[in-house]
């Protein structure tokens, strides 16, 4: 996403361009190949030489860390990269750089002597451009990979990076191109390409960029000293003073968001495209939103999708329609079985692939398309979590986008015309929109009327790189689905309808079980019996945990001669062996003192 975000960046500086003739080369140009060959002799030589060197002179260097701490090193063999994973993984995982010094240095580069060190991440401004330019070189690698481009300059700005590069003098870049770039770029990230630095002399500098007259010219105006430094990176080969991340999977904006929805403790799902219209008019997507769906006629139907019938009730079941976003189906997911309250905040995220059939002339640039992924997330939480919630999605918001280099405008988006439910349900939840805003402490709009008609919603507002508004992420509070599905949780001991489920080990238990059935009955007190002598214990009781009952009473021929019972959770505690009416007389007191955690006080 950094990468696929900061395109529109992309700009031909300096260079006549015409229109685009041929954009896509059918074969790699020539010289891609020889130069990479030629990357690849003097890399290995390099590497040989280092190795010498390490061989030679093995010997002890102190490395200093900020706040004093030192560290023993070997020089030419311990890299910062090293260092930072005996310090911690997180530092290990983070670290986009090294300053050695004070000067900028690559995490992979052996150390040569005593150094000052210290980590760059991205919350520094040197991380953040030794990020970006990382990424001009991906960007590079794929113009020179389908374009054929004469690259140029790619430095990294403020909140970004751009790559200037030449295709000839009757070609440039249009728009249907950007998809095929995005598409290498993600294909260099995900290979996880290592950046790998060459200090090569002003003739191999030459040898390396014959086919570059830009290059050519830099190496004769600006390399004043014996040597330079070439970067490669997979077929990329570039003059680069670095330094650069260690692999090119660092910059993967995708793997950014996963990790962030992971970390906040959301579950990433996948869900099917295709439904029935049945589930679009359950949700009152197909009464308000059925003009922007794309319907398709199954194989054997009698009537295409939009041919008019009385008999309205088969031609929904009869049409199958794309979806157009995850909440009906997220909806499905929560309800596909028995929810306790300890599973709230349910949070479920999805990357899928979404269809809307947008006006020809309302579709633009990446933010409004017929056919799109987004990370789209639902979370299902009480009424009392819910402020909570919305400050973590605003929140969320606001980390992502400052990694992104965004700036960004909240606006209210409140009832509009054509809702669906209750008004007062719809200020109770205009009213937590508005609390949650004001607390975010950033600024925001009133946008009166343009909720969407299932709930008000917050709307985040983007800047591209012209200065235009897009209107991008969006938190919506759906009060209607729920109702609209039947969307339940179980609460505590007290309120489950799934309290107890007492299993036999055996057959020869099975009348000592219904014993203790009929005791936890007479307690007043939800029990049921899993007598199933077709699975076994360990799948039994996975059952009994699946299906959130509080309690399970399992009994044994242990347990049948002492009259007791061996006691478990839903959560998979084992809280050991009781007496029957000990046990009974525990659950009464839980359940009439209603305690929210039955299972943890037992």
């Amino acid at each position: 996403m950094a990468l696929y975000q900061r395109w529109r960046r992309l700009r031909l500086q300096g260079l006549q361009a015409c229109r685009l003739h041929t954009a896509v080369v059918s074969t790699p140009p020539r010289w891609l190949a020889e130069r990479l060959g030629l990357f690849e002799e003097l890399w290995a030589a390099q590497v040989k030489r280092l190795a010498s060197m390490a061989q030679k002179e093995p010997r002890t260097i102190k490395i200093s860390l900020p706040g004093g701490q030192k560290i023993d090193a070997v020089a030419w063999n311990t890299t910062p990269y090293q260092l930072a994973r005996q310090i911690s993984s997180t530092l290990a995982d983070t670290a986009v750089a090294a300053q050695v010094n004070g000067e900028p240095y690559d995490l992979e580069r052996p150390l040569e002597t005593d150094s000052d060190l210290r980590f760059l991440t991205f919350d520094s401004p040197e991380g953040k451009a030794v990020f970006w330019h990382s990424s001009t070189h991906v960007l590079g690698a794929a113009a020179e990979q389908f374009l054929g481009a004469v690259l140029c300059r790619g430095p990294s700005t403020e909140y970004g990076f751009y790559h200037d590069f030449f295709l000839g003098k009757e070609r440039t870049i249009r728009g249907s191109e950007l998809p095929v770039l995005e598409r290498i770029c993600q294909e260099l990230t995900a290979a996880a390409q290592p950046f790998r630095r060459l200090e090569a002399s002003r003739d191999q500098l030459r040898q390396l960029f014959k086919d570059n007259p830009f290059k050519l010219h830099l190496i004769e105006e600006r390399v004043t000293g014996p040597t330079a430094t070439v970067y490669g990176c997979g077929t990329l080969v570039d003059l680069c003073q670095g330094p650069h991340l260690r692999h090119t999977g660092q910059i993967g904006g995708l793997k950014l968001l996963s990790a962030e929805y992971a970390r906040r403790g959301f579950s990433e799902v996948k869900t099917p495209t295709l439904f029935s219209t049945k589930l679009w008019k359950q949700s009152g997507h197909w009464e308000h939103y059925q003009e922007d769906m794309f319907a398709v006629q199954p194989p054997g139907s009698d009537r295409p999708p939009s041919s008019q019938s009385d008999d309205s009730t088969r031609h929904i079941t009869d049409t199958l329609a794309l979806k157009p976003m995850n909440c009906p189906a997220h909806c499905l997911m929560f309800a596909h079985r028995p929810r306790s309250w300890r599973e709230l905040p349910l949070r479920l995220a999805d990357f899928g692939a979404l269809h809307r059939a947008e006006a020809s002339g309302g579709l633009g640039g990446l933010t409004r398309l017929r056919c799109f992924q987004q990370d789209d997330a639902h979370i299902f939480c009480t009424t009392d979590q819910l402020e909570a919630e919305i400050q973590s999605c605003l929140d969320f918001l606001r980390s992502v986008y400052a990694v992104l280099g965004f700036s960004f405008h909240l606006a209210l988006s409140t009832r509009p015309s054509g809702f669906l439910g209750d008004p007062c349900l719809w200020d109770q939840a205009e009213q937590v929109l508005k609390q949650a805003l004001k607390e975010f402490g950033e600024p925001w709009d009133l946008n009166s009327g343009d909720g969407a008609f299932y709930g008000p919603k917050i709307d985040v507002h983007l800047h591209d790189a012209l200065g235009r508004p897009h209107q991008c992420g969006t938190i919506q509070l759906d009060f209607q689905l729920p109702l609209r599905f039947d969307l339940q949780y179980k609460g505590p001991l007290w309120l489950s309808p799934f309290q107890v489920v007492v299993i036999p080990v055996g057959t020869e238990q099975e009348e000592y079980a219904k014993e203790a059935q009929q005791s936890l009955r007479a307690a007043g007190l939800v029990s049921d019996l899993d007598a199933d002598s077709g699975l076994t214990l360990s799948r039994r009781v996975r059952r009994a945990q699946l299906a959130h009952y509080n309690f399970q009473f399992v009994v044994g021929q242990k347990e049948q001669s002492k009259r007791t019972v061996n006691i478990r959770t839903r959560d998979n505690r084992r809280l050991g062996e009781w007496d029957l009416p000990e046990a009974v007389q525990r659950l009464v007191e839980l359940q009439n003192t209603r305690v929210p955690n039955a299972e943890e006080i037992f």
